[in-house]
């Protein structure tokens, strides 16, 4: 626990030497663990009001001509063994998304010429985690505790009240959210460290890896719920 509490400090303080000198370590163990009993026990927390609100959207939307009155009725429904599940589901989606990040970060470095393997550039998406999943993650659910609402803002979209969250100018605004960019900044300062490349570099890099990103995940979230009729 000293260690991951010398490494919150060190993120937050020094990202640079303290993500550089982790990915040279390779150690990343006790923080994903953290990271992932943390989202496990939000999803947990917030289960109730997540599952009653996405009810309410769908019986709002196209989807809801679908089912049946009963299946209507039992949508914001839940046993103990689900809420459970859906907590584990969490961990489990968290710990791949991690893996899938950490893949397309060390995948854009490394053909940009960057040194080093996967398991550093893995070691340094886990602590660099510790500001969106874990700070953010702690405020975010905090915040739909409060407020009793899924569709709480930490980013550009808290300037835009009126937008639709279906709609592509929310999604596209929900890219930046200022935890995740806090997130990418510090995890560029490190890879620079690391890997001896100029900070300049390394963050026009980054800014690559997240164009790449937020196209993906625009597109996908549009189109889905487009095809969900929502």
């Amino acid at each position: 626990m000293n260690e991951f509490f010398s490494d919150f400090l060190g993120v937050i303080g020094s990202p640079a030497q303290t993500i550089g000198k982790i990915m040279e370590k390779k150690r990343w163990q006790a923080v994903l663990a953290i990271i992932l009993l943390l989202t496990a026990v939000a999803t947990f927390l917030t289960y109730p009001i997540t599952k009653v609100e996405q009810a309410k959207f769908i019986r709002d939307s196209a989807m809801a001509d679908k089912l049946s009155e009963e299946q209507l009725a039992n949508l914001d429904k839940f046993t103990p063994n689900q809420r459970l599940t859906g907590a584990m589901f969490s961990l489990v989606f968290a710990g791949v998304m991690i893996v899938v990040a950490a893949f397309f970060v060390y995948l854009f470095f490394k053909v940009a010429g960057s040194e080093g393997n996967y398991v550093h550039y893995f070691s340094g998406v886990v602590h660099a985690s510790i500001l969106d999943m874990f700070l953010g993650g702690i405020l975010k659910t905090s915040l739909i505790l409060m407020k009793k609402t899924m569709l709480v803002h930490t980013g550009l979209t808290m300037f835009a009240p009126g937008l639709d969250f279906r709609s592509l100018p929310f999604i596209v605004l929900s890219q930046f959210d200022f935890f995740s960019i806090w997130y990418l900044a510090v995890l560029a300062l490190g890879i620079a460290f690391f890997a001896k490349i100029s900070p300049k570099k390394s963050f026009f890099i980054a800014f690559l890896y997240f164009l790449f990103k937020s196209l993906v995940f625009v597109s996908f979230s549009y189109f889905s719920m487009k095809l969900m009729g929502m």
